[in-house]
């Protein structure tokens, strides 16, 4: 088993602060001063592949109902990354939530 090793002990304690980061693979990889194909195949070889698939949490969304806003009149929405996004008062909500779901996918 590759954790009986001292570096597969020390890669196990690593890739469970990866789990525990948030990070993409990449961007955990990076911070570490790791090449990222290295961390990816000891996470493979720890058997964390299931890890990579882990549900993302999804935008909680207010339902907001206002009658006929004047022409050019936006809403703003300030996304949990900072980023904002301003749509018109009457734009279509499936849009949006398709829109604001994207902006906060993690990069890859």
């Amino acid at each position: 088993m590759a954790q009986a090793t001292r570096r597969g002990r020390e890669m196990a304690r690593l890739v469970a602060r990866w789990e525990r980061s948030g990070l993409t693979q990449a961007a955990f990889a990076r911070r570490i001063g790791m090449p990222v194909a290295t961390f990816t195949w000891w996470r493979h070889r720890l058997g964390r592949a299931a890890s990579a698939a882990r549900p993302r949490p999804r935008p909680a969304f207010t339902e907001v109902v206002h009658a006929a806003p004047p022409p050019g009149v936006e809403a703003e929405v300030v996304l949990r990354n900072g980023r904002v996004v301003r749509v018109p008062l009457h734009g279509d909500a499936g849009a949006v939530r398709r829109l604001v779901e994207a902006l906060e996918a993690p990069a890859c």
